[in-house]
């Protein structure tokens, strides 16, 4: 191939183009507006193309934000009405959890006999609170309050049965061999109950402080 220099360049392009003369000019002139016309549109058509794909996008994740935060607003909503309406109960359950013992504690003190219906019917408002509650009471606090519910019954037991023991005459005594060892056993085995549901009433109440605090 021959060296050419930049001056034999455009002397070959001077006369390529008046060879061709004017037409061809022309052809190349059109033919370059033709093919920036066409890569124009391509480039019009492939934004626009890109930017329906973006709304589309766009439009998609927005309505599931949307979706989201609906979800999140009820689930919120939810929340704060189970939570308002637990610390309600707890507050509630725990005054009939201190009558209860309370009224254990001054039986406890003297066995009156005139007092052991009181006892029974707080049992019995405590177990009619926690099984009529149960779908708003954690699972461990219902089984907890179960223990001590069964502990006082226990305890109701054991004061009527000192109750009947200590009002049997001498005679009844001696007739069924019943002497005062076995009303020391009674005395023993309910202060070991009262110990266990002292010990309950105390960890519940830290169970549910916990719980109302969040």
């Amino acid at each position: 191939m021959p060296n050419w220099t930049f001056q034999d360049f455009l002397s070959f392009t001077g006369a390529l183009i008046v060879s061709i003369g004017g037409a061809g000019v022309i052809i190349l002139g059109l033919s370059k507006w033709f093919g920036d016309l066409m890569a124009s549109r391509i480039l019009q058509k492939q934004i626009f193309k890109h930017e329906k794909e973006l709304e589309d996008i766009k439009s998609k994740f927005s309505t599931e934000l949307e979706e989201t935060k609906s979800e999140l607003d009820k689930s919120k909503a939810l929340f704060y009405r189970y939570s308002e309406k637990q610390f309600e109960l707890y507050n509630a359950l725990w005054k009939v959890l201190w009558n209860l013992k309370k009224k254990g504690d001054e039986l406890w003190e003297y066995a009156d006999p005139k007092e052991l219906p009181s006892l029974s019917k707080n049992v019995s408002i405590v177990k009619e609170a926690v099984n009529v509650n149960i779908l708003i009471i954690e699972e461990d606090h219902y089984k907890q309050l179960n223990t001590l519910i069964e502990k006082f019954e226990k305890f109701d037991f054991g004061k009527k049965q000192l109750v009947e023991l200590r009002n049997k005459s001498a005679h009844q005594v001696e007739e069924i061999g019943v002497n005062e060892i076995i009303v020391r056993q009674v005395i023993s085995d309910n202060g070991l109950v009262k110990q266990e549901y002292d010990h309950l009433i105390k960890e519940l109440a830290k169970s549910f402080r916990k719980q109302i605090k969040g």
